[in-house]
């Protein structure tokens, strides 16, 4: 039985970032603390938008959130490194 949750635990996580959305976030004037509040808040909304109807919501958020929190990051360093570099 445990093996049948995890399964449909993972094909649900892995069916998660097919409905991506994307959220834009203005940096202008912002200390690093209100972008990641900003980011924060941005993925709770998303998150909360994907999980609707799923089979295992509560995982799925925490999946969501973690992996779009990290996924933000990321792209705003990239992001930093290029403006540096210019």
């Amino acid at each position: 039985m445990i093996r049948i949750l995890t399964a449909a635990a993972v094909a649900a996580l892995i069916a998660a970032p097919a409905s991506a959305q994307t959220v834009r976030i203005s940096l202008d004037g912002k200390s690093s603390a209100q972008v990641q509040a900003d980011i924060a808040k941005a993925a709770k909304k998303v998150c909360a938008q994907a999980v609707v109807g799923a089979s295992f919501p509560r995982e799925m958020y925490a999946s969501c959130l973690k992996f779009a929190v990290a996924d933000a990051n990321a792209k705003l360093g990239a992001q930093s490194q290029v403006a540096a570099s210019n």
